[in-house]
């Protein structure tokens, strides 16, 4: 029972704390004197108030002055204090109640008097018989007039006062949120700052990267089938910081099957296991599985959380990455979805000279870099349905449209690949937007625009600057990238 009622006094104090600390309530005396106002409780101890201390000041008056309980005769309305109080307490109301009481006990405690019109003082009808005494009318009629002056004023700052707690209890509740949403920012803030120590780098970071670490490696092909994993040690170490991953090594694909020596590793994994149950499913499915997969009945007779076949573009496998060992927080699908799309984009570096084999056919002109980007981005897409675009500006072959041309290509962003394209009418600037939707092309396009505008005065329309685009497609890639050329009417 205590303990309930401590549960429901706790609100109630906090309540009459800050009552206590709104706007003209600062000490006790202050809210004896104008104490808050509102509920239908309050009110009715209000009217006992105002009852009950005007009864008792005509009682002290009597016992002073059995003769004039009101004191008419002092000189000095003193019982109108009272209603003077209630008026400034609770309002005019109530003050013009408290008179209206004081004006009934004239008639119970004088019940002789003469009407108004007699011309004599109030002092000689008082020292008269009680049948010849007169109503006291500036008695009464001045202190009516006060007490409701008085209410007035306390009328105007009982409502000041009603506004501004109601003012300080929306602000403390504001308050109040906005701490607790503070300390969940500075919660969430914390938990960032944890992530990011663990994996400071964003996608496009790590392909940015591995375009470095492999964009220059030239792997041989061996006659018996075996890949040269040329590269494989700066992946894996790219694949550790971006994955969090702890312990796991690299097998290149030889004869049919993966290697028992480890073409890379990282954090003394133990020897590779070709028979284990997570390495014959994921080479049987050609796609990650880890150790909560549903489709893998022995995990419990694994020694990896995850295993990861390297499988180009042209679905021809390079190797296997073996995970076996990270952290459980680290074992999300985000984050193997993030560890798949590096380990295609560096099984596509590892045989780019096949993968770009059918690009470089079909379009000599097309740089390296680019069908080789151009066909990771397809296999990208075919796997994990991360889209990517292209962007096509045509500009004319003239020495205004030169100038913005190779603006354009100044222009660039960092993971972006250009194809600079020119014949007798027209020169052309294709950018292969790498992990970039239609919203991300709008503002490419928009980007390049206001920097024309603000460099040459001129946009698109005014610069006669032809615009076309196209998502990379996974089906029939060639025939798109085709099709996109002879919108663009150039020669390639």
């Amino acid at each position: 029972m205590n303990t309930q009622a401590n549960e429901h006094s706790a609100p109630r104090g906090r309540r009459r704390r800050r009552e206590a600390q709104s706007v003209g309530a600062g000490s006790w005396w202050a809210r004896v004197i104008a104490p808050p106002r509102g509920s239908a409780r309050r009110r009715t101890i209000a009217a006992l108030e105002t009852i009950v201390a005007t009864l008792i000041a005509i009682a002290i008056c009597w016992a002073f002055d059995h003769a004039d309980p009101l004191l008419v005769q002092s000189g000095f309305g003193w019982i109108w204090i009272v209603p003077l109080v209630i008026a400034l307490r609770y309002g005019s109301i109530a003050g013009v109640f408290s008179g209206l009481i004081l004006l009934a006990s004239w008639y119970v405690l004088y019940p002789g008097y003469s009407g108004a019109s007699a011309p004599i003082s109030l002092a000689r009808a008082l020292m008269e018989t009680p049948h010849t005494r007169l109503f006291p009318v500036s008695f009464f009629l001045g202190g009516f007039v006060v007490t409701m002056l008085c209410g007035q004023f306390g009328d105007i700052w009982i409502t000041r006062l009603r506004q501004g707690r109601i003012a300080n209890d929306y602000l403390a509740e504001r308050l109040s949120i906005l701490t607790r949403n503070q300390f969940m920012l500075r919660i969430s803030h914390e938990r960032l700052e944890q992530d990011l120590l663990g994996r400071p780098a964003t996608l496009r970071d790590s392909l940015a990267r591995l375009r470095t670490v492999i964009l220059n490696q030239e792997p041989t092909e061996a006659q018996q089938g075996v890949v040269d994993l040329r590269g494989a040690q700066p992946f894996l170490e790219a694949a550790a910081q971006a994955c969090q991953i702890e312990s796991a090594s690299v097998h290149a694909w030889r004869g049919g099957k993966p290697a028992t020596a480890a073409g890379a590793s990282i954090g003394a994994p133990s020897a590779f296991e070709p028979d284990d149950p997570l390495v014959r499913e994921a080479l049987e499915t050609r796609t990650l599985v880890h150790v909560e997969s549903k489709a893998n009945q022995d995990m419990s007779l694994s020694r990896y959380v995850a295993v990861v076949p390297l499988i180009d573009a042209q679905k021809n496998p390079v190797g296997v990455l073996a995970v076996e060992r990270m952290p459980f927080l680290a074992l999300t699908r985000d984050n193997l979805q993030f560890l798949l799309v590096l380990c295609n984009f560096y099984a596509d570096g590892v045989q780019h000279a096949v993968v770009t084999r059918d690009t470089l056919a079909a379009f000599p002109t097309c740089p390296h870099t680019f069908a080789l980007d151009y066909a990771r981005l397809v296999h990208l897409k075919r796997d994990t349905q991360v889209q990517s675009s292209i962007v096509a500006l045509v500009f004319h072959n003239d020495e205004r449209s030169t100038t913005l041309y190779e603006h354009v290509l100044r222009t660039r962003r960092a993971l972006d690949v250009q194809w600079p394209l020119r014949d007798e009418r027209h020169r052309v600037v294709l950018t292969l937007m790498p992990l970039s939707g239609d919203s991300a092309v709008d503002g490419y396009l928009l980007r390049i625009e206001e920097n024309l505008r603000a460099q040459y005065g001129v946009d698109f329309e005014a610069a006669r600057v032809a615009v076309h685009s196209m998502a990379v497609s996974a089906d029939e890639p060639i025939a798109a990238l085709r099709r996109l050329l002879e919108r663009c009417d150039v020669r390639f």
